[in-house]
């Protein structure tokens, strides 16, 4: 189901709006004035239903619940070029991560390929494994044949400080 057929009779939800509204540190989502330098610069536009200036005004218009229903609030990447691109503190990239805790909160249905990758962070400390390479002369490189250090696996330090990010 598309987040266009979830908000065809949706009614805006002040409640959720506040408190999303409360979880955005230093970002003021009700003054962006949709110049779309997030959108223009999102690395994840064509995996995007809606662009990110898009999903700020559905925030400020109150379709919270909606937005936790969807998968669109999971295809960010979050490199951050929003934020970096945002002239007015408006990025959406923490409403997002808002919505994402609002979503794990409600027990929404997360897509399994993000869990995968909180799985292996949590496992390796990683969110991808080393890659064996091959140059353009067709020779084959991993780190101990290019002189790297081994990674060092997540320690419990790493998963107690990860798990409490998570919230858990």
């Amino acid at each position: 189901m598309t987040l266009t057929d979830l908000m065809t009779m949706a009614k805006s939800n002040e409640e959720l709006q506040k408190k999303i509204r409360n979880q955005l540190w230093n970002t003021h989502p009700d003054e962006c004035y949709q110049c779309m330098r997030c959108t223009s610069g999102c690395t994840s536009l064509k995996l995007l239903e809606l662009k990110p200036h898009e999903i700020t005004i559905l925030v400020n218009a109150g379709f919270i619940e909606e937005l936790v229903s969807s998968d669109i609030i999971w295809t960010c990447t979050s490199c951050l070029k929003c934020r970096e691109r945002c002239p007015q503190k408006a990025s959406p990239y923490n409403t997002i991560m808002a919505l994402r805790n609002l979503a794990v909160e409600q027990e929404a249905k997360i897509p399994e390929k993000y869990m995968k990758v909180v799985a292996q962070i949590l496992e390796t400390g990683m969110a991808e494994q080393a890659q064996i390479v091959t140059s353009k002369d067709m020779q084959s490189f991993n780190r101990e044949k290019l002189g790297l250090p081994e990674i060092q696996q997540a320690d419990d330090k790493f998963k107690a400080i990860f798990m409490k990010i998570l919230g858990g």
